[in-house]
Parts: C-alpha cells; structure tokens; sequence
C-alpha cells in the first residue's frame, strides 16, 4: 500500500516540472538563455541536495526525507502565488529539493523492505505507477477548469503528508548489508572457480573456457562508465526538451503541450511494463536503445508541428529514456550493492545541467548547428558504454 501511495506523490510531484517550466516559459516573457539557466539551477539544486541529504537515506531516516520534501514544497508554492522573474527560480530550486527528497525516500524504503532480489521488479513498477499519475496530472491539468496548479500543490500537500504517514520506517539497514554481503562472498566463490582453471593447463581450452565463463559471468561494468552514461543521456534530453517551450510556442498552446507531457507519461507507463523484461541489465540493449532515442530526437523535432505529432515525439523519447534509466539505475545498484544511490541521481541532474546549458546557448546559433551538437551529445553517450 505504501509503495502505490507514495508512487503516486512522487508522479504528482515530477509531474509539476513540466508544468511549471512551460508556465514560466509561456507566461513570463524570458529567453532561452533565461530557461537554460532556469534548468540548470533546478539540476544544481538537486545535485547538491543529493550530496546532503545521501547520508539521511544511507542511515535510513526515509520519514524525515518526506518531511524536507513537504516543507521545500510549501516554500515552493509560495513562490507560485507571487510569480515573476525571481519568485519563478525560488520555486523551481525548492521544487528540485522537494524531489530530490522524496527520491531518496523512497529509494531507500524500496531497497530496505524489498527482498534484493525483487528490487529490478520493484523498480519498474514504482517508475509506472509515479508516470501514470504523473500523465493524469497533466492530462487533468490541460483540461481547463478540471485542474489547476494551485488545486495540485494542494493535492500534493496530502498525498505526500499521507506518505509520511505509510511509510514503514527503516529500524536496520539490513537488506542493503546482507546484499553486499552475498555479494562479496559470490566474488570470493568466482575467484576460486576461476582459479581452478590452472588444473587443467595440460588442456588450455578447456582451461580458458573455465576461467573466462567464469569470470565474465560475474563481469559488471565500472561504476564511473554507468555514471559517465547516464549524465551524457540525460543531456541529450534536456538540450532540446529545455528550448522545446521556445520551439513551439508560436503555433502550439500552453495547454496543448502540457497535454501532449500527459499522453506520453501515460503511454510510456503502460509501454515500460510490457517491455519490463527487456530492461534488466543489458549492456547490448542499452545501447541499441540509446543510437534509437539519438536518431530519433535529431530527426523527428522538425516534424513536431501539432499536438499530435508533439506526443509522439515526447513518448517516444520518454520511453526509450526511461528504458535506458530503469536499466543503467539497476546495473549501478548491483555494482554498488544498493548504495549512495545518489551518486546515481547527481550524474543524472550533472548531465541535466550540462545539457540546459548548452541548448539554452546553442538554439542561437540555428537549427543545423542545434542539430549537430545534439548529435555528437548521443554519440559520446553510447561511446562510454562500449
């Protein structure tokens, strides 16, 4: 029960991002330059607000996370009611805080109540359950008068306050331990396997093939590649998703766009439990999905003309991304044994910062040349997985 209800906060919560952004980037008269700042500041936040707060998740204080989560939402709601230039990065930077928080909330929780070896399943379904309340929320929300931002920080006070209240909270971190545990003492079992492979040097093929099955069966990729990957990909995104509002403004509404946000969180929820079974710990797959999303944001932005085609090519980017995240997130937690998982986070939102940034600079430059950088952007991402 707990899981559902604090999936569904933590949509409602991502969900605010994109309402907010295009709310500042429709409303409020900026630049580009102003809406790569705005995105960068969020990513900067969240990283830094996952290098304080880790220490809260590594000692399981998953209450007090949800707790920080409320109070930098109220903070942030504040800063709504009284929106301008400057309120507009208060109550983005608090709003970043505010998830960070609860990422970190339910992370551990999920990892500290669920058997180990459930945790890639555990993973998918509390990703679905966060998008498909993230797409109802922006569904709801583009239907003028059913929602509005206001009514859905209000909804977001209860559903996180209720959280705080179904959490089971974290007495021993025992999962995590005992999975490090197994783990090293496997390591310890492939060592010895490996090295029997020197009795039968008097057959050297037989003797390679012992050592490299062996081995290689228990090969994981090095954390600083997944990290260095994740960061790339996540740029990639928000180069073109942070200028998307200045893109489009022109001949599609604010409503509209946060309609289409709502039809691909919907969709890619749906479509990310189906493929479920694809999304374990494939480096191959990982990187076939990766070279699809590059092509595919190059090639179909000059076709977004309408609501229509503006859904497919956020869904379609959605969903390989979150393919390529549920994936990259599972090999980095069997390599870590579920630990600082925010160092997980932080290279996403580096990578958030990076991409904001560029793209914010870069749209002024023209489309070829926006074109191009986004190309080289994916190519160095699947590069670091190879």
């Amino acid at each position: 029960m707990w899981l559902v209800v604090v999936s569904i906060a933590y949509g409602v919560l991502v969900a605010l991002d994109p309402i907010l952004f295009i709310f500042i980037g429709y409303t409020q008269n900026v630049s580009g330059i102003y809406l790569g700042l705005l995105g960068a500041i969020w990513s900067i936040v969240y990283v830094v607000a996952n290098k304080l707060l880790n220490r809260f998740a590594d000692e399981g204080y998953n209450k007090l996370l949800m707790l920080i989560s409320l109070t930098c939402l109220t903070i942030s709601y504040i800063g709504f009611i009284a929106i301008n230039h400057l309120t507009a990065i208060l109550l983005y930077a608090m709003h970043a805080v505010s998830t960070a928080s609860m990422n970190l909330a339910i992370s551990v929780t999920m990892l500290e109540n669920i058997d180990s070896g459930m945790w890639s399943t555990a993973s998918v379904v509390q990703r679905s359950i966060s998008s498909l309340s993230r797409g109802a929320a922006l569904l709801l929300i583009s239907l003028i008068g059913i929602l509005t931002p206001s009514i859905l920080f209000w909804l977001l006070f209860s559903l996180t306050t209720i959280s705080i209240i179904l959490l089971p909270p974290i007495l021993l971190s025992f999962e995590r331990r005992f999975y490090k545990l197994d783990r090293g003492i496997g390591g310890i079992g492939m060592y010895i396997k490996a090295s029997s492979s020197i009795l039968f040097l008097d057959k050297p093929d037989i003797a390679r093939y012992i050592y490299i099955a062996t081995w290689n069966s228990r090969a994981v990729l090095p954390l600083y590649r997944i990290l260095i990957s994740i960061a790339i990909a996540t740029a990639l995104g928000d180069y073109i998703f942070t200028v998307l509002p200045l893109l489009l403004r022109n001949y599609i509404s604010l409503y509209s766009m946060w309609m289409a946000y709502g039809i691909a969180a919907l969709l890619s929820a749906i479509m990310i439990v189906v493929f479920r079974n694809l999304s374990i710990s494939r480096r191959s797959f990982t990187l076939s999905i990766m070279v699809l999303r590059t092509s595919i944001l190059i090639l179909g932005l000059n076709a977004v003309k309408d609501l229509t085609t503006l859904a497919i090519y956020i869904l379609l980017s959605s969903l390989l991304y979150m393919l390529i995240d549920i994936t990259l997130y599972n090999m980095f937690i069997e390599g870590s044994a579920g630990f600082s998982t925010a160092h997980y986070f932080m290279s996403r939102e580096i990578g958030s910062i990076i991409g904001s940034l560029i793209g914010g600079i870069i749209v002024g430059f023209g489309g070829n040349v926006f074109l191009m950088i986004a190309g080289a952007i994916g190519f160095i991402a699947v590069l670091t997985l190879i």
